[in-house]
C-alpha cells in the first residue's frame, strides 16, 4: 500500500506541476515549452542541443523582372523567387548554404542577420568585413550552427542588393514561452519600390536632409496591390485556435505599425530573444526587427478580416499607398472576398515598443564597462569625395574595401585605415564588457545593427545623451537591431565573447551605402584561430577571383 501510495502521489504531482517544470517532454501546442531533453528554461545563449543534423540548401541569385505588386520591374531573386526559399532547421542543427552567383555585373554574398556567429565569423557573411564578394560565376559556402531559436532572416550584404530583393527567412524551431496551435510561419514586411535601389540611391545622398527616397508601395510576403494591379497575400486561419505569425521588417527604409483588424496579438519573443508574454492590439517593428506573435481566434466571428502594416510616417519616411498595405486573413479558405473590417485609431510614432513590455525570458544583468566607445552620427559634406553627402559615425563615413576586408587586413597584423572606421576593443579579454553611445544628431530615426551578438539596451531617449543619466543594467531588453530615436540617443552593452570583425551599421539601406557604419575588432589575437588555414586560404582564393572580376570600384 505504501508503494502504491508514493506512486499515486508521483502521478498526482506531475500532473498538476507548471508545464515549464517538466523535463524530457515533446513540444505540442499544449507544452510548447518542450523540446525534448530542453526547453524553454534553458538559455539559449549558453547551451543549446547538438543535433548532428546539416539543413543544406543552394541558392542561385539571378537577375529577372517581376512584378509583386503589378508593376513590373528588374529584381535580383533567390532562386527565381521574391521573397526567397525560407531556410528551416531545428535548435542545434547546423545550417549549410551553397550560394551561386549568377549575377552579371556584381558581387554578391548573403548575411543572416541576427545569427550569433559563435566562434564562425567567417560565415557572417559581409563583404569587405568577413569576406570578399562572391564574383559573378562563382560559388561560395556557408556553414553555422542555429545556437538561436526563433525568427531571422538573410539578405545580401553587398552594396544595395537586399532592397532589389535578395531576401529570405529563416524559420528555427525550438521551446516557447506559451503556447499556440498552428504556425503560420513568416510574415515579411518591406517597403517597395519601381526603380532599381541602385538607380536612385543618389536621390538619398544629393538631399540635404539625408531622407531616403519616397517608396511608392510596401508589400507583405512579397503581395500588394497597386492602382488596381497586383494581388493581396493571404493568411488562413482555424476558428478557435491559436496562430503563430513571425513578423519580419525586411525593408530598406520603413518602420512599419502591424495590427490584425479586432484581434490582439500576444508578443512572445524580440529578434532572437525569447520574452515574458505580453498582449497589444498592434505592435512596431523597424527594419531588420522580428517579432513573433501569437493571435488567438477564439470568439471571433468567421469572417474576412484586414491584415494591415502602416509605415510610420513620424520617421521621415514617405510611402505613397501607407494605408493601403495589406493582406488577408480568411476563416474560410474557400472565401474569396475582399474584407469589410476597418482599422482602429492607432498612433503613428517612430519608436521601439515599450522597453517595460519587452522583458527578456532569461535574465542577464549588464557588469560595469570596460570600455565606453562613442559614435554620434552626422551627415556632412566629405571632401575627399567632392563634397558629396556622406554620413558620418565617429570622425569618418566607412567606405568598404570589397577586395580586401576587414578580417584579412587584421590577420595579416594591419591596421584598420579610417574610412573603414574601426572600433578596435581587439586588445580587450574575453567576456568583458563594452558600452557604445550612439547620438542622432539629426531629426531621423536609425535602426542599430551589430553583427556577432544580442545587445543589452540600457538606454533609449529623444534627447542629446550626457553623462549621469541613468540606465538599466537589470535585465534591459536585449537584441541584435534596436532603434535609434529621432534626435536622440541609445547606450548599448554587448560582451566581448564573440572574437571577429563585426560590422555595426544603420540598417536603413541607403544610410548603409552612404557611410553609416563602424567596424568593430573584438579579441583580435583569437581571429586567425577562429578561422583557421583552412578557411583563410579559402578567403584569399575568394578574394583572388574578385579581384580578377574587375567589380571592385563598382556600387
Amino acid at each position: 500500500m505504501l508503494l502504491l501510495g508514493l506512486y499515486l502521489f508521483f502521478i498526482v504531482s506531475l500532473a498538476l506541476a507548471s508545464p515549464l517544470q517538466k523535463r524530457a517532454c515533446q513540444n505540442g501546442p499544449t507544452s510548447r515549452n518542450c523540446w525534448g531533453s530542453f526547453s524553454i528554461d534553458d538559455d539559449e545563449h549558453t547551451i543549446w542541443p547538438n543535433t548532428g543534423v546539416t539543413r543544406e540548401y543552394t541558392f542561385t541569385i539571378s537577375e529577372t523582372t517581376e512584378a509583386p505588386d503589378g508593376v513590373s520591374r528588374p529584381v535580383m531573386l533567390v532562386n527565381g523567387q521574391y521573397p526567397g526559399p525560407t531556410i528551416e532547421a531545428n535548435w542545434g542543427d547546423f545550417v549549410k548554404v551553397t550560394v551561386k552567383n549568377e549575377l552579371r555585373t556584381n558581387g554578391t554574398g548573403i548575411h543572416w542577420h541576427g545569427v550569433r556567429q559563435l566562434n564562425s565569423v567567417y560565415a557572417d557573411g559581409t563583404a569587405a568585413v568577413t569576406e570578399c564578394p562572391i564574383a559573378p560565376g562563382r560559388s561560395h559556402s556557408y556553414t553555422w550552427q542555429a545556437t538561436q531559436h526563433g525568427t531571422g532572416w538573410y539578405h545580401s550584404h553587398y552594396s544595395l542588393q537586399y532592397s532589389d530583393g535578395v531576401v529570405g527567412a529563416i524559420v528555427v524551431n525550438g521551446p516557447r514561452t506559451a503556447n499556440y496551435d498552428t504556425d503560420l510561419g513568416p510574415v515579411i514586411l518591406t517597403d517597395w519600390y519601381h526603380k532599381t535601389a541602385f538607380k536612385i540611391a543618389t536621390q538619398a545622398l544629393q538631399n540635404s536632409l539625408g531622407l531616403p527616397p519616397i517608396q511608392p508601395n510596401a508589400l507583405i510576403n512579397g503581395k500588394n496591390v497597386y492602382h488596381g494591379k497586383g494581388s493581396w497575400s493571404t493568411f488562413n486561419f482555424t476558428p478557435g485556435k491559436k496562430h503563430l505569425l513571425r513578423l519580419i521588417n525586411t525593408g530598406s527604409e520603413v518602420t512599419f505599425r502591424f495590427s490584425i483588424d479586432d484581434h490582439e496579438l500576444q508578443v512572445i519573443a524580440m529578434d532572437w530573444v525569447p520574452i515574458k508574454p505580453y498582449t497589444t492590439k498592434s505592435i512596431t517593428i523597424a527594419v531588420g526587427q522580428r517579432y513573433d506573435v501569437i493571435v488567438d481566434t477564439k470568439g471571433k466571428k468567421s469572417q474576412d478580416y484586414w491584415m494591415r502594416a502602416v509605415p510610420q510616417t513620424s520617421c521621415l519616411s514617405l510611402n505613397l499607398n501607407a494605408l493601403n498595405v495589406k493582406a488577408i486573413v480568411r476563416y474560410n479558405a474557400a472565401s474569396t472576398s475582399d474584407p469589410k473590417t476597418l482599422p482602429k485609431t492607432l498612433l503613428d510614432a517612430c519608436v521601439d515598443e515599450d522597453p517595460k513590455n519587452l522583458v527578456p525570458y532569461h535574465v542577464h544583468d549588464v557588469g560595469s564597462a570596460e570600455v565606453n566607445e562613442n559614435a554620434d552620427s552626422n551627415l556632412l559634406d566629405d571632401p575627399e569625395k567632392g563634397f558629396a553627402l556622406r554620413w558620418f559615425v565617429g570622425a569618418d563615413p566607412y567606405y568598404p574595401h570589397k577586395n580586401d576586408p576587414s578580417a584579412k587586413k587584421v590577420m595579416a597584423g594591419q591596421s584598420l585605415p579610417d574610412e573603414m572606421s574601426p572600433m578596435d576593443i581587439g586588445h580587450l579579454g574575453v567576456n568583458k564588457w563594452v558600452y557604445v553611445i550612439v547620438q542622432s544628431w539629426l531629426p531621423i530615426a536609425h535602426p542599430m545593427h551589430l553583427h556577432g551578438h544580442d545587445t543589452y539596451i540600457l538606454r533609449q531617449g529623444a534627447s542629446v545623451y550626457v553623462d549621469g543619466l541613468p540606465i538599466n543594467t537589470k535585465n534591459p531588453p536585449r537584441r541584435d537591431t534596436v532603434q535609434l530615436p529621432a534626435s536622440g540617443h541609445v547606450v548599448i552593452a554587448f560582451k566581448t565573447d564573440n572574437p571577429g570583425t563585426w560590422l555595426l551599421h544603420c540598417h536603413i539601406a541607403f544610410h548603409l551605402h552612404h557611410g553609416f557604419a563602424r567596424t568593430v575588432i573584438e579579441q583580435q589575437k583569437l581571429i586567425s584561430g577562429v578561422y583557421g588555414s583552412g578557411r583563410r586560404a579559402e578567403m584569399n582564393h575568394q578574394c583572388d577571383a574578385w579581384s580578377r572580376s574587375g567589380l571592385e570600384s563598382r556600387d
